[in-house]
C-alpha cells in the first residue's frame, strides 16, 4: 500500500495528489494515511504533502527502518531538512514578473523567464534531461500546446513552496531565472536502507509530463534493494503510442468533411465534439453518421457553447442533457462523453456531467481550472469512480503556428514529451466557419499541416496506436475500474468488469508486461 500522508491544512493538495496516483496504480493501492499508519507499519511508501514537525519525525523514523522510499512535496521540516543536508536561501524577489508569461502573439508563442531545469540524475529515473518554463502560451493568454499547466510563485498549492537548496550531487532539479540558478526544484536522495524524492510544490507535477519521473521511482527505481509497486501504463499493451484526435465544431460540422477525409483515405480515425445548436440546420446531419460509420466517434461539446458550462450546477445539467439528446436522436447513439466548451472545467460541471449519465469529460486548459490538468487521465478528484477525465490541451491551429521552416516544431515536441512519458497524446482543430478560420490560409495548408503531423509521429513511434475519442475514453475508463491487489506474495491484478478493445501495460520493477487476470506480480 502506499499512503498519502498531509497535515489537515494540506487536505486540498491532498485529495488532488492521491487521485493522481489512483490514476498510476490503481484506487486498490493509494490511501490516506496518518502518523500511527506509518508507525504501525502500515505502508512501505509514502508521498508526504507539506508534513509538519510531528509527521516530519515520524516519518525520520520510518525511513529509517529500512526497506522504505518516501516522496515530499512542498515545504519540508526542519527534521528532515536536516536529514537530507537542505537548507534556505533567500527568496528572488519579482516574482510576480519572472513565474508569468505574457500572452502569445499570433504565430508566436511565450514563455516565463522562469524555468525548470532537470539534471542528468534524471536518468536515474528513466527521464531525460527535461526543460520547462514555469508558464508559457500558443494563442494569447490560454493554451499551452505542450500540455502541461503552470508552476506559480503565489503561495497556493500550485506554487513553488520556498526556496530551498539541496546538494549539487541530488539536485534533479533546478528553477532558473533567465540562466541563473535560484533554487531547488527537486532532488533525489539515496542511502543505503531508503530513498527520498522531493518536489518543491505542494501537488508535485500533478499536472504535467513530469508525472512519469514518480511513475518511475514508486514502480522501479532500485527494484533489487527497495520496494516497488506497479503502475498501470495508460498507453495500451503492444502500443508504444497512443494518438486521439478531434474537431471541435463551435460553429460548424460539415466543413470538416476535407479534413475528415484525409484522415479516412489514412485509417486513422476522426472525431468530433457537436455544439448543438449547430444542427438546427440539417445540412450537418450526414457528415456526423458518415464519420461514424468509418470508424470515428461523436462526443457532446455542450448545447449552446456557454463559458463555464453556463455558470452553474444547474446551467450545465441542462447543457449536457440537452446536447446528449440532440446527438442521441440524430445518430442513435448513446452519448456517453464530453468536450468541455473553451476547456473550462469546473468541478460543478464534472459533477453535472456524472449525475446525468456521462462517462466522462475533456478539458484541460493552462489559463484555467487548475485542477483538471492531469498528468494521466482516469479518475477525478471528489467524483465516483464511475467517471473519468482527460486533459488535452494541443491545438494544432494556423493561428500558433510559427511563421518560419519550424512552424510545427511545437506539435512535433508535444507529441514526443507524450511519447517519452507514456501519455495519451491528444490533439484538436476546428472546422471553419464563414465567419473563422482559425488562423489558417485555406484547406489545403491546414491539411497538410495535419499530415506532418501523422508523419512525424509515425516516423517516432514504433507501433504507434490511433484511436477515436470514445475509444480512448473507454480505454481510461476501463483503467480506473481495474485494480491491482496487494497479497503476501505479490501484486495481482483484477481486471475491470468494463472491458474495452485494448489489454493493459504493466510496468514493475523495471519491466513492461501484460497485465493478466490474477498472475501474480513478484
Amino acid at each position: 500500500m502506499i499512503g498519502v500522508l498531509f497535515p489537515a491544512a494540506a487536505k486540498m493538495a491532498g485529495a488532488l495528489v492521491i487521485s493522481a496516483l489512483r490514476r498510476s496504480v490503481t484506487r486498490s493501492l493509494a490511501c490516506s494515511t496518518s502518523v500511527s499508519g506509518i508507525l504501525e507499519g502500515e505502508c512501505n511508501v509514502v508521498i508526504a504533502i507539506c508534513p509538519d514537525e510531528v509527521q516530519g519525525i515520524a516519518l525520520l523514523d520510518w525511513i529509517k527502518g529500512g526497506g522504505r522510499k518516501l516522496i515530499l512535496l512542498g515545504n519540508i521540516p526542519e527534521v528532515l531538512m536536516v536529514h537530507c543536508r537542505m537548507s534556505m536561501s533567500p527568496y528572488p524577489p519579482h516574482s510576480e514578473v519572472w513565474s508569468k508569461s505574457s500572452p502569445a502573439l499570433p504565430h508566436a508563442q511565450s514563455e516565463s523567464s522562469g524555468n525548470i531545469k532537470y539534471t542528468m540524475l534524471a536518468e536515474q529515473l528513466a527521464c531525460k534531461a527535461w526543460k520547462r518554463p514555469l508558464e508559457r502560451f500558443d494563442f494569447m493568454n490560454e493554451w499551452n500546446n505542450l500540455g502541461y499547466g503552470a508552476i506559480r510563485s503565489n503561495g497556493s498549492i500550485w506554487s513553488v513552496a520556498a526556496s530551498y537548496q539541496v546538494p549539487d550531487d541530488c539536485l534533479l532539479a533546478g528553477l532558473y531565472i533567465g540562466n541563473e540558478y535560484a533554487m531547488a526544484y527537486s532532488a533525489l536522495f539515496d542511502e543505503g536502507c531508503h530513498s527520498i524524492l522531493w518536489f518543491n510544490r505542494p501537488v508535485g507535477p500533478v499536472d504535467s509530463f513530469e508525472w512519469r519521473l514518480i511513475e518511475y521511482f514508486i514502480s522501479s527505481y532500485r527494484g533489487d534493494f527497495l520496494p516497488c509497486h506497479p503502475v498501470l501504463r495508460e498507453i495500451p499493451w503492444g502500443y508504444d503510442a497512443a494518438i486521439t484526435m478531434r474537431v471541435d465544431c463551435d460553429e460548424d460540422c460539415e466543413s470538416a468533411r476535407s479534413l475528415w477525409l484525409a484522415y479516412k483515405q489514412r485509417g486513422i480515425p476522426f472525431s468530433m465534439a457537436i455544439h448543438t445548436r449547430i444542427l438546427a440546420d440539417a445540412k450537418h446531419f450526414p457528415i456526423l453518421k458518415e464519420v461514424l460509420a468509418s470508424g470515428g466517434s461523436i462526443l457532446s461539446h455542450s448545447a449552446t457553447h456557454a463559458p463555464n458550462w453556463g455558470g452553474s450546477y444547474d446551467a450545465a445539467r441542462w447543457e449536457a442533457q440537452e446536447s446528449a439528446a440532440c446527438l442521441e436522436q440524430i445518430i442513435g447513439q448513446k452519448i456517453h462523453y464530453a468536450v468541455s466548451p473553451f476547456h473550462q472545467t469546473p468541478h460543478y460541471a464534472l459533477e453535472a456531467l456524472l449525475d446525468v449519465g456521462y462517462r466522462g469529460c475533456i478539458g484541460g486548459i493552462i489559463r484555467n481550472d487548475p485542477d483538471f490538468m492531469m498528468a494521466r487521465g482516469g479518475g477525478v478528484a471528489g467524483l465516483s469512480n464511475s467517471f473519468v477525465g482527460h486533459s488535452q490541451q494541443c491545438m494544432l491551429h494556423g493561428d500558433c503556428m510559427l511563421n518560419d521552416d519550424q512552424s510545427v516544431q511545437v506539435y512535433f515536441d508535444s507529441f514526443d514529451l507524450a511519447y517519452a512519458s507514456q501519455t495519451i497524446f491528444g490533439y484538436l482543430d476546428h472546422p471553419f466557419s464563414e465567419r473563422y478560420s482559425y488562423g489558417w490560409l485555406d484547406e489545403d495548408s491546414r491539411i497538410q499541416a495535419h499530415l506532418r503531423l501523422i508523419e512525424h509521429i509515425n516516423t517516432r513511434a514504433n507501433t504507434p496506436l490511433f484511436l477515436n475519442e470514445v475509444q480512448a475514453m473507454d480505454f481510461l475508463y476501463s483503467k480506473s475500474q481495474a485494480a491491482l491487489l496487494e497479497k503476501r506474495d505479490g501484486f495481482v491484478f483484477q481486471a475491470p468488469k468494463f472491458i474495452g478493445e485494448y489489454g493493459f501495460g504493466l510496468e514493475y520493477k523495471g519491466y513492461i508486461t501484460e497485465a493478466q487476470e490474477d498472475e501474480v506480480y513478484t
